[in-house]
C-alpha cells in the first residue's frame, strides 16, 4: 500500500492540532467502514448521519488521523491516542477537498481543465468538449453524468455520487489522468457538488456556463441559493464561457468575473454565435460568427439547444488555446453522450428517441428540436421524478400540451414518493388531463412498452426523462435499470407473439 506523508498544518492553514503534526497516510476517506491502516478519517455532518459519531470504529481499523469540528470530541480521544493526529478545523468538507488534493500531490495542476455548470447542458457540453480535445489529440478524461472516461473509453472507476463525484473520488482519477499521461479533463460541475465543495481546491483553466433555470429547490431551497453555489465555480477558473442567451446568471457571472470570458448565444450578440440554424434528420446546419469571421458549419446532431452547446464547447476549446481553424476542423466529429437525443436502431416502422429531458427548459427544447424531424404522428413519454422538486411535475405537462398527439406520463426516481401521487402532480398541468390522448402508467417500463404500442409507421416515439445511468431509485435501493434493455424486450415479446399465431 503507497503511503504519503502529509504535514496536517501545512494543508489546512486554519486548524488546532492535537497528536503528530504528520503522518505517513494511505487514504483520506470520510466513511469510517473504509478505514485501514494510515487512513485519514474526515467527520462529515450531513442530513442524516454525523461522521463523528464514527471516530471509535475509524480508530479501531487503523485509522492514523481524525478530522472534524467538534473540538470536545476529538480533544477526548486525543488523549486516549497519542500516536494519533487529531485535527479540528472550522469546515470539514473543506478539508476533505484539500487533504485529498494534498494526498494525491494536487494532480489539477498538471492538467488543463475544464468545469461545466449549468442547469441543463451540462453533460452534453461536458461531452462536447472531450470529443473536441481528443480529435485534436488533446488526450482528454471527462467527469460526469455519462461516466468516468479516459481518452478512449469509458473506466471502471466507482462512482459514489451520479455526476460529481466526492473530493477523494475526483483526485483519485485525476491522479490517474496525470499518471497515464492525459493532458485535460472536463468535470461537469452540479451546483450540489460546488455547495458541498467537492471541487474545493481546484483551480480550472475555464469555467463554462450553459443556463440556469429552477432545479434541486428540494435541496438549495431558493434560487438565489441556487444561483450563488453556481457561481462559485466562476471564482476558482482562470477563463470564462458564459451563454448570452441566458436570463437566469449570464449577467451576473459577465459583471462579477475577473479574467477574460468568452459569450455564445443562437439569439443575442456573442463572440461564438450562430445564425441561419437549419435541422434535419441527419444533423443541424448553421452559419457561425466569430473573431472576425464567418463560417458555414454542420454538425452531427439535433436542435437549435444543441447548437448552443456546441458554441460553448467551442469556445471552451479556443479559451484553451486552440485556433478556431483547428476547432472547425473536428466540430464535425462531436459526439453526444448516451440518451442526449439519442435515436434508437431498430426494425420497426417507427422512430425511437431518447432524450434525458427532466426539466421542462430541457423538455422545451428537445421539442421543439424533434418538430423539426418528418413524422406522422407524434407520441411522447414524460415523466415526473420522486426525488425531485413537486412544483416543476406540472411544468412538464404544460410543455408537451398542443404538441404532442399522444401523451404518456409516468414515474421516475420515485423514492419514498407515492407513484400516483407524483403522477397527478404532472396530470394537473394539463388544461384537461382527462382528455383521451393522454395517459398514465406507474412505471417507466410499462409507460414506454405503451408508448410503442400507440406507435404506426412513420410515427415517432420520444422517450424523456432519467432512463439512463443503470439504475433507477426506489425507496433508497439503487434498482438496476436499462432502457435499451426494456424496449429490446418490447421488440422481442412482439416478435415471440406474432411467431406464435
Amino acid at each position: 500500500m503507497t503511503k504519503t506523508t502529509i504535514h496536517f498544518t501545512h494543508c489546512l492553514k486554519e486548524c488546532s492540532l492535537e497528536g503528530p503534526s504528520e503522518q505517513k497516510v494511505s487514504s483520506i476517506i470520510y466513511d469510517s467502514r473504509e478505514a485501514s491502516n494510515g487512513a485519514v478519517f474526515v467527520c462529515i455532518k450531513g442530513a442524516h448521519h454525523d461522521g463523528h459519531l464514527y471516530i471509535e470504529q475509524a480508530l479501531t481499523y487503523g485509522a492514523k488521523a481524525i478530522v472534524g469540528t467538534n473540538s470536545t470530541l476529538l480533544h477526548s480521544y486525543a488523549r486516549l491516542y497519542s500516536d494519533v493526529s487529531f485535527i479540528t478545523v472550522n469546515d470539514s468538507k473543506e478539508a476533505l477537498a484539500l487533504l485529498s488534493t494534498s494526498f494525491y500531490n494536487h494532480p489539477a495542476q498538471s492538467l488543463s481543465t475544464v468545469g461545466v455548470t449549468g442547469t441543463n447542458g451540462k453533460t452534453t457540453v461536458t461531452s462536447f468538449v472531450y470529443s473536441m480535445l481528443n480529435s485534436l489529440s488533446y488526450r482528454t478524461g471527462s467527469i460526469g453524468t455519462a461516466g468516468i472516461w479516459n481518452d478512449q473509453k469509458r473506466t471502471n472507476f466507482k462512482q459514489t455520487v451520479p455526476t460529481t463525484p466526492e473530493a477523494p473520488e475526483i483526485h483519485c482519477v485525476l491522479d490517474h489522468f496525470q499518471e497515464t499521461g492525459i493532458q485535460g479533463a472536463v468535470l461537469e460541475s452540479t451546483s450540489i457538488a460546488l455547495d458541498q465543495k467537492r471541487l474545493y481546491g481546484i483551480n480550472f483553466n475555464v469555467a463554462v456556463h450553459t443556463n440556469l433555470t429552477p432545479e434541486h429547490l428540494e435541496f438549495h431551497e431558493t434560487m438565489k441559493e441556487y444561483k450563488k453555489a453556481k457561481l462559485k465555480l466562476f471564482k476558482q477558473a482562470e477563463y470564462a464561457v458564459v451563454n448570452a442567451d441566458d436570463t437566469g446568471m449570464a449577467r451576473e457571472i459577465i459583471e462579477t468575473f475577473n479574467g477574460p470570458l468568452l459569450t455564445y448565444g443562437t439569439d443575442k450578440k456573442a463572440d461564438f454565435q450562430a445564425e441561419n440554424i437549419h435541422v434535419s434528420v441527419h444533423g443541424t446546419t448553421f452559419t457561425l460568427h466569430a473573431c472576425g469571421e464567418m463560417h458555414s458549419v454542420s454538425i452531427p446532431v439535433h436542435g437549435k439547444y444543441n447548437v448552443s452547446n456546441v458554441l460553448a464547447a467551442m469556445a471552451a476549446c479556443y479559451q484553451l488555446g486552440f485556433s478556431l481553424n483547428r476547432i472547425l476542423s473536428v466540430v464535425t466529429k462531436v459526439e453526444s453522450p448516451e440518451g442526449r437525443f439519442q435515436i434508437v436502431s431498430n426494425d420497426a416502422p417507427f422512430q425511437i428517441v431518447l432524450d434525458y429531458a427532466h426539466t421542462p427548459d430541457a423538455l422545451l427544447h428537445v421539442l421543439q428540436a424533434v418538430q423539426q424531424v418528418p413524422y406522422k404522428k407524434l407520441i411522447v413519454m414524460i415523466t415526473g421524478i420522486g426525488l425531485r422538486d413537486p412544483g416543476k411535475r406540472p411544468q412538464m405537462a404544460r410543455e408537451v400540451e398542443g404538441i404532442a398527439d399522444e401523451i404518456i406520463v409516468s414515474v421516475d426516481q420515485p423514492g419514498f414518493a407515492d407513484r400516483q401521487e407524483v403522477v397527478n402532480d404532472v396530470l394537473q398541468g394539463f388544461t384537461n388531463p382527462n382528455s383521451s390522448h393522454i395517459h398514465s402508467l406507474l412505471h417507466r417500463e410499462q409507460a414506454i412498452h405503451y408508448a410503442l404500442d400507440l406507435a404506426g409507421a412513420d410515427d415517432l416515439v420520444l422517450l424523456t426523462g432519467i432512463g439512463f445511468g443503470g439504475y433507477q431509485i426506489i425507496g433508497d435501493e439503487k434498482v438496476p435499470y436499462s432502457e435499451h434493455e426494456v424496449i429490446k424486450q418490447y421488440f422481442t415479446s412482439k416478435k415471440s407473439l406474432k411467431e406464435s399465431v
